[in-house]
């Protein structure tokens, strides 16, 4: 059966499709116009149904989100679906003598360098995409939660900074006086069975009273000034705070109970947890894309910048960070965790230590070499692990 191959250039609200046949090496759909909707969508389908006697390969650029509903409806209907760098498209566009750039030659671009590289390209499936926009939305919540804590924190200094001495501002129980009672002045005034008794309700009676008598009596001679403002904007912040956690709680519950996470391999790695196998493996999507674990080190941006000059090499240098930032915090977190349980990977850390690098250093050792490890394990998923 010929594989025939089509290429479509993604946009907002309108998408151009082009059809290649590499046995003929003729276009014989050329730059057909669509709308990004259900009847635009079904105009193309009722056209690529049009070659049923051809087995036809859709690739798109990856360019943001805008592929992926198309992606999907393309996959319902058993379409084989690849994502392409815009950069290796744009290079392969420039080949032409004439420097020229529209949708419709953008289309038939994508479509001859599918025909070339279709067999090195990323096979999306629904499953991983799912997994993918779990692991981005979690970072997400995380970085604007961690946000919120900082600005809480900074509200504190200015009403009543000698609270954070005394107890920890994100424990239930103290988020919830200070949800009702924002300022010293506002918590010096209030009964001291008042504050116990929200402390009480909000960690289900898992909190220390004499924490309380002392945040009561820190108060009363605080040197925080009192502001209706600054009060107004932690309660606002610790009301956000409250939603983003319950959000993140959801989407890790998503994240662990996700096929490709309760099926992976991975699971054999002492330590790690569901979180970081969802981040590594969206990350990922396939160990086939990848020939060697350097490979795969590299795409996390763990492996060295190379500084050289002649016959002159540097002996040292930091960690290039050019790849993937999601899997490289994932893999260097998983090592952290790996790192505290007596094994291979403890003794490797300690190793690091006793060279002389510093404690983010040897991580960074211990998760090029958690590299390895996850390359030999899902290249070898049905064979036991054997952790050294």
């Amino acid at each position: 059966m010929t594989i025939l191959f089509c290429g479509i250039d993604v946009a907002k609200f309108e998408h151009v499709a082009s059809i290649y046949d590499p046995s003929t090496g003729e276009i014989i759909l050329d730059s057909v116009h669509f709308s990004n909707d259900d009847k635009g969508f079904k105009t193309l389908l009722e056209t690529l149904k049009k070659n049923k006697n051809h087995e036809i390969l859709v690739g798109f650029e990856s360019t943001g989100h805008y592929h992926q509903t198309l992606f999907h409806f393309l996959t319902v209907h058993h379409f084989k679906c690849y994502l392409i760098n815009p950069y290796m498209t744009n290079k392969f566009r420039s080949i032409s003598l004439r420097d020229t750039k529209n949708d419709n030659i953008d289309s038939r671009a994508i479509a001859h360098f599918l025909s070339f590289e279709y067999r090195n390209l990323i096979d999306e499936e629904y499953q991983v995409n799912e997994l993918k926009e779990l692991a981005k939305e979690r970072s997400f919540l995380m970085t604007d939660s961690s946000k919120m804590k900082i600005k809480l924190k900074s509200y504190l200094d200015r009403v009543f900074p000698e609270l954070e001495k005394i107890v920890d501002v994100h424990t239930k129980a103290i988020r919830a006086i200070l949800k009702e009672f924002p300022t010293a002045r506002d918590i010096a005034n209030t009964r001291i069975d008042r504050l116990k008794n929200i402390a009480s309700n909000a960690s289900q009676g898992r909190y220390s009273p004499s924490k309380i008598k002392l945040m009561k009596e820190t108060a009363k001679s605080s040197v925080g000034i009192y502001s209706f403002a600054i009060a107004l904007n932690i309660q606002n912040c610790i009301e956000t705070l409250g939603l983003k956690e319950r959000q993140i709680d959801v989407i890790e519950k998503a994240i662990c109970s996700h096929p490709i996470v309760k099926n992976s391999p991975l699971h054999q790695l002492p330590g790690i947890n569901d979180i970081e196998i969802g981040y590594i493996m969206s990350a990922i999507t396939s160990i086939d894309h990848f020939s060697s674990p350097k490979k795969l080190v590299a795409f996390a941006g763990l492996d060295p910048k190379v500084k050289q000059s002649g016959t002159w090499s540097a002996k040292t240098t930091r960690m290039s960070k050019r790849g993937n930032k999601l899997l490289r915090y994932a893999l260097i977190w998983a090592s952290f965790n790996m790192t505290r349980k007596e094994g291979a990977m403890k003794n490797y850390y300690q190793l690091k230590i006793n060279q002389g690098k510093s404690h983010y250093n040897a991580l960074g050792h211990c998760a090029a070499k958690l590299c390895r490890y996850i390359f030999w394990i899902l290249n070898h998923p049905d064979e036991e692990f054997k952790y050294k």
